[in-house]
């Protein structure tokens, strides 16, 4: 069964969670898993990728979904980060699922 119960609570909630749960603790713990016996991550790759899933990243990443599972997005090719702060505040009664944690 989906986490959620309808597309629109997925675009409102899913990006959030992706930004919430894109922490350089957890790149550098999925790193960890797959490295080779003896080597661990470097800790400034941890804090690039995290300060690579910001909002902009959460749009973009909800458009492309959009598009790869759907065909189109409801956020629209132009003014997509506009449009996805408009669907994240708008939140009527929908109820805030959150990520992994």
């Amino acid at each position: 069964m989906g986490r959620y119960t309808n597309h629109e609570e997925f675009g409102v909630n899913a990006p959030i969670n992706y930004r919430e749960d894109t922490t350089s603790d957890s790149f550098l713990e999925g790193m960890s898993a797959i490295a080779p016996p003896g080597m661990r991550p470097k800790r400034s790759r941890g804090e690039k990728f995290e300060e690579k899933t910001d909002f902009k990243a959460s749009a973009r990443w909800h458009r492309n979904f959009d598009l790869a599972m759907f065909g189109g997005s409801d956020i629209g090719d132009t003014d997509f980060e506009n449009k996805q702060l408009g669907l994240e505040s708008k939140r009527n009664g929908i109820k805030r699922i959150p990520g992994r944690r």
